[in-house]
């Protein structure tokens, strides 16, 4: 039996949840402001800025205990490096899919995900699935079938945001990090990279002045944007309880969804209703089988 203390959900905890679930499903808003850039321009920032942000968190906090995690077991930097590389390929497909007019294949994807991540704790971590998560992964697999056959194609934006965030979420799961060090040492990693394609690129931000001009603000907002819903969801875990809290995750792809369908009126037909109602049946049964094991 478990020794870890049980979390009671609170008021508090609930608000906060709730506003960084809002804040996430609201992104196609702030990112359709940003589709007159370069998608990997966009993420570049993203990058650079979320780094200033935590450098400044970091430092205030001294927070040092990563370093020592580090020079205790070098490969964590390695495993690192490869989740960096994930949740940047889950950013920048995302930015690209707002920029784009497909945010309705975005919130598939992180409808997905959570039953995504049930199917790769079977392949990577051998674990058993019970029957209705059997059931619930096996709905997932025929609603993208059925998207291939309906649609004549892969939803490859759907897939590449949901696999490059359950990677990522296993790749967590090996390292002492935690959200916050974790994301800087990301970022850390990643600032060469953008950095270097900058300089190769042809985009407004490889001119110099652009970085001490005006229009520099809407990208720099790219860095407070993304720390902020994470610092409130890091909260939140002590605050409310693990069932609560997955439940309110599936709140982010619904507001997406939403967005995608009444907002941006992108099409949506009976054919691509009955991929997403597979998906919300999964979803469904998957929480029910969470709720009837929650004590474990």
């Amino acid at each position: 039996m478990s020794n870890k203390p049980t979390i009671t959900t609170t008021p508090k905890g609930l608000m906060t949840a709730l506003l960084a679930f809002l804040m996430w499903g609201n992104f196609p808003f702030y990112f359709k402001l940003l589709d007159g850039y370069h998608a990997v321009e966009v993420i570049v920032h993203r990058v650079v800025w979320t780094f200033v942000v935590l450098s400044l968190v970091i430092i205030i906090g001294k927070r040092t205990a990563w370093l020592a995690q580090i020079r205790q077991n070098p490969k964590w930097l390695g495993l690192t490096f490869v989740s960096a590389l994930l949740i940047g390929t889950n950013w920048l497909t995302y930015v690209w899919a707002v920029a784009n007019d497909r945010v309705l294949e975005a919130s598939l994807g992180y409808f997905i995900n959570p039953l995504m991540g049930v199917g790769l704790s079977l392949v990577i971590f051998k674990e058993r699935l019970r029957l209705l998560q059997k059931i619930a992964v096996a709905l997932a697999v025929l609603a993208v079938g059925i998207q291939v056959v309906l649609f004549g194609g892969v939803p490859w934006v759907s897939l590449i945001l949901a696999l490059s965030f359950a990677f990522y979420g296993v790749l967590q799961r090996q390292t002492p990090f935690n959200a916050i060090d974790g994301l800087f040492i990301e970022t850390a990693l990643l600032l060469p990279l953008c950095l270097m394609w900058l300089v190769g690129a042809d985009v407004a931000s490889s001119n110099l002045a652009f970085w001490v001009s005006y229009d520099i603000w809407l990208l720099a907002l790219a860095g407070p944007i993304t720390l902020l819903p994470l610092l409130l969801y890091n909260q939140s875990t002590k605050l409310v309880s693990f069932n609560t809290l997955s439940f309110l995750g599936y709140l982010t792809p619904s507001i997406v969804f939403m967005i995608a369908v009444f907002y941006y009126h992108e099409p949506i037909d009976l054919k691509r209703l009955m991929i997403f109602g597979l998906i919300w049946l999964g979803l469904i049964i998957f929480s029910v089988d969470m709720l009837k094991h929650r004590k474990h």
